[in-house]
């Protein structure tokens, strides 16, 4: 029997012209109707229900359960759903040797949209044809995971099931999904979310990269390629996978292209919303269709060489950049195991130029280049990229694409004074209000003394290359490092939110990332790895620690950087601060100001 709440709850969940209160009302008044002593409130409350012609057999949470309302929480989710699209039927083997199947559904309701994924003998009802996009389905015993993107999807393992319904039951349902009449419908740029599914895209080609090749962890070959795409409203980048790269083939700037029932999911470049394309999605070509573009929705700098830069202009997320710095410090080789048994090496230099110093990291054939180096000589580098690195100081990594020359004879480097250069920035980071905060101060090292005030409620943790370090692209196939150019079976974990601190004068958001991250919330990256799977909630570890965390007084030291349209800072380092030390340091540089 369904408890008193739950039966309101369903009879508020249809009939939206009444209160909860009215409900209560109604309820005490059957029962004095028909005996308090003989019909208690959950059996008053189930009458009361079908005199408002609510069907609680049919109209259970289970079987009522829309797509907007599922959680990672969420247990046993039964739904009625149109189908949106259908993917083919791939095998795999098993880790005992055997083979599985595996294919998935795109379902939609009023509400939106959801991947199913069906397995082995679930895959059957695809065989037999009955299943096809635009029926409606009723799923049952369903359980929610993690897919693509992070994106929430259902599976249906062996306990599920999945039956095509008769008209008639449509009808006596009154489920009306909208149908598939009108055609495709195209979201425009602007509006593209992370974490969706059933995506359909229509834009004009800006940039077209390479194919690249890549392993698998089953030893296969995958292949992938991107277009800069923009429509009237934006542009993102558009990413194909094995066989929708033979789609793209031949694509030419200023084409018009179509990308139907894509999946979204953030940049691990630049946080950006790009389109990728799974097995189920539709690469259109030819179209006559004229799109205007905006002028500044011209290819990002992935589209063009950046040539040379000095240290103090570099940026995180800068691609195919050229280095020239004098060699103030050489750190040892250091060797490690890859994940394929192989050996692997990575030596570390810091670069100075008339403007900076910075970190860059050499692997391994690139170690053997500069073992002769030494402090004093010049280093160049061609097509490197940039990247936020230990402790969020910036780093610059020589790839595998890249060009490095020892001591060239055109330097005008070799005279720089080294004396004084250490590991850490040579200048004790000046403390700023966080209202001073401006865009003149951007790029610049800071200190700032605030309260925090607030902390992200997103994951924590995100899956990283071991070998490099860099954000690992999530495919249907596993983990992708586009640095690497490889899937990674085995990804590690790393740590990254954001808190909010005030000091009085203004509020800034700053980053924390890795072991600065892992210090303030009191957790590895694997600790907060574990206590989400355990729980099945992204934010568990936040949730259980922000109390340590909101209300402290903290110095944070980092690097002002803009995001978007705001200021932040991506701390170096962080002190729990005393309140009554701040307050005397504040009195003594008072004091000092006014002699």
């Amino acid at each position: 029997m369904l408890t008193l709440e739950e039966t309101i709850e369903l009879i508020l969940k249809h009939r939206t012209d009444y209160e909860r209160s009215h409900i209560l009302e109604m309820v005490k008044e059957k029962r004095q109707e028909l005996g308090p002593e003989v019909v208690n409130d959950e059996s008053a409350a189930m009458i009361v229900a079908r005199e408002l012609g609510v069907d609680l057999h049919r109209a259970t949470p289970q079987a009522r359960t829309r797509i907007k309302d599922i959680s990672l929480s969420t247990r046993n989710v039964n739904l009625y759903a149109q189908v949106k699209s259908i993917g083919d039927v791939r095998t795999f083997s098993r880790k005992d040797g055997g083979q599985g199947r595996v294919a998935s559904l795109t379902l939609g309701d009023e509400t939106g949209t959801v991947r199913l994924a069906l397995w082995d003998e679930k895959t059957d009802i695809l065989k037999e044809d009955a299943l096809s996009v635009g029926c409606i389905v009723q799923i049952m015993k369903a359980y929610v995971r993690e897919g693509l993107g992070n994106a929430l999807e259902l599976n249906l393992g062996r306990m599920g099931g999945i039956r095509i319904l008769e008209d008639y039951e449509v009808d006596e349902e009154n489920l009306d999904f909208g149908g598939q009449e009108g055609g495709m419908e195209f979201v425009e740029i602007r509006n593209l979310e992370a974490g969706k599914y059933d995506v359909s895209v229509k834009a004009k080609v800006r940039w077209v990269s390479d194919v690249s090749e890549f392993t698998r962890k089953d030893g296969t070959t995958g292949r992938v390629m991107s277009v800069f795409a923009a429509d009237e409203t934006g542009s993102t980048r558009i990413v194909f996978w094995d066989e929708r790269v033979d789609d793209a083939k031949g694509v030419e700037v200023g084409e018009v292209i179509a990308v139907e029932r894509g999946y979204t999911r953030l940049s691990s470049r630049n946080n950006e919303v790009e389109l990728h394309t799974g097995r189920s999605s539709e690469v259109k070509r030819g179209l006559d269709d004229d799109i205007e573009v905006s002028s500044s929705d011209a290819p990002r700098q992935e589209s063009k060489p950046l040539g040379r830069k000095n240290i103090e202009d570099l940026t995180t997320g800068m691609w195919d950049v050229d280095i020239e710095g004098q060699v103030a410090m050489v750190h040892e080789v250091r060797t490690f195991q890859k994940k394929d048994g192989g050996d692997g090496r990575v030596q570390n230099l810091i670069l100075v130029d008339k403007t900076g110093r910075i970190r860059t990291v050499f692997w391994d054939d690139d170690v053997d280049t500069i073992s002769s180096v030494k402090e004093g000589d010049v280093v160049r580098i061609s097509h490197a990229y940039v990247k936020e690195g230990f402790m969020q100081a910036l780093e610059a990594v020589a790839g595998r694409s890249c060009e490095i020359t020892v001591n060239p004879k055109d330097s005008d480097l070799i005279s720089l004074d080294l004396s004084g250069v250490t590991e850490q920035a040579s200048v004790v980071p000046s403390r700023v209000t966080i209202g001073d905060i401006g865009d003149d101060i951007e790029g610049k090292t800071v200190e700032v003394y605030g309260i925090v005030v607030g902390i992200g409620q997103a994951s924590p943790i995100y899956q990283a290359c071991p070998e490099c370090n860099k954000k690992l692209e999530q495919t249907e196939d596993g983990f992708y490092c586009r640095t690497c150019s490889k899937g990674i079976d085995e990804p590690e974990p790393r740590m990254f939110y954001k808190i909010t601190l005030d000091d009085g004068t203004e509020t800034i958001r700053a980053t924390m990332f890795g072991d600065v991250a892992e210090k303030l919330l009191g957790l590895t990256a694997k600790q907060a790895m574990d206590m989400i799977v355990k729980t099945g909630n992204i934010s568990e570890p936040i949730r259980r620690n922000s109390d340590k965390i909101l209300g402290r007084y903290l110095c944070v030291v980092g690097r002002i950087n803009k995001f978007r349209d705001s200021i932040e800072i991506s701390a170096a380092g962080f002190d729990f601060a005393d309140p009554i030390k701040e307050i005397k340091r504040l009195k003594a540089s008072i004091k000092n100001e006014i002699g």
